[in-house]
Formats: structure tokens, C-alpha cells, sequence
């Protein structure tokens, strides 16, 4: 069963009333069923099964959205403005990807070498997209033209 509860993260920032993800890999694909089978992938390469969760489109968004108060996006934009700048794009693309069924993969990624394992699982996997949230930022792993959107 996909892991529906936002529990699973080990860390992550709400200093700006915000979810922000610290230190995961967000990875989209075309389907929840797909975004399963790839969080099988990773475990079987060795990531703890409670380090990787697959999650569904709405089950994404919902959680982003619901955030209390102003909506999740008004809220980063708020308080992310000059931290990200470009980088918000990515909130919109998330609820395209979400919208036409797309489903979540979650890797939490603490040191380099588990960022490297999943880089290198993930160019396999052939993401739609593939990003990761530090205290930097958000960096772009995966990010081919979003032609289909």
C-alpha cells in the first residue's frame, strides 16, 4: 500500500508556516502505480524502507494546500520570495503533474552518498522530474521539457 501519511518525513522546515521537505528528493512520475514500483527499486538497492514513500497527486497537493490559514502557495510565495526566487515555478508544476495523475516519490537523501544512489537510481527511473529541497534550496536533479503540460 502507498504511504499516505505525512508523518513519514524525518525532517523538514516550517519556519515560514511552510512544508518544505529538508533534505528529500522529490521525484514526479506519470502514474501513483509507477512512482510505487521505482520506491520497490530504490529499497531493493538498499534504501531503508522507511526512507522512501510513494505518495498520489491529490494526496500531494491536498497536503500542500492545506496547510492553515493562506494557502500553501501564497504562503511560499510570502515567505520563499527572495530564498528561491525561480524556484516557484516548481509548486505549479507539481499541481499540473498532479492534475493529469501523476504520482510522488519521496527519497530521503541526509549525505552525499545517498544523494549519489539516488541521482543514479533516478536516471534510470526516468522521472518527469526530479528535485531536492536543502538549506540552500531547491536543486534540480531531473528536469526534461514539460512539453506534454
Amino acid at each position: 500500500a502507498m504511504e499516505q501519511r505525512w508523518a513519514f518525513f524525518k525532517e523538514s522546515d516550517h519556519s515560514f508556516g511552510v512544508f518544505y521537505p529538508l533534505h528529500y528528493v522529490v521525484a514526479a512520475f506519470d502514474t501513483p502505480e509507477r512512482a510505487e514500483a521505482v520506491r520497490k527499486t530504490f529499497v531493493e538497492a538498499g534504501f531503508d524502507d522507511s526512507d522512501v514513500a510513494s505518495a498520489t497527486g491529490p494526496f500531494v497537493t491536498q497536503k500542500l494546500e492545506s496547510m492553515k490559514g493562506a494557502t500553501w502557495l501564497e504562503k511560499f510565495k510570502i515567505g520563499f520570495a527572495s530564498f528561491l526566487g525561480t524556484e516557484l515555478g516548481y509548486i505549479d508544476d507539481d499541481r499540473k503533474l498532479a492534475e493529469h495523475g501523476a504520482g510522488f516519490l519521496f527519497i530521503y537523501t541526509p549525505d552525499d552518498a545517498s544523494i549519489e544512489n539516488a541521482e543514479r537510481l533516478l536516471v534510470r527511473a526516468h522521472p518527469l522530474s526530479a528535485r531536492r529541497y536543502d538549506h540552500a534550496g531547491i536543486r534540480r536533479l531531473i528536469y526534461p521539457p514539460q512539453a506534454a503540460l
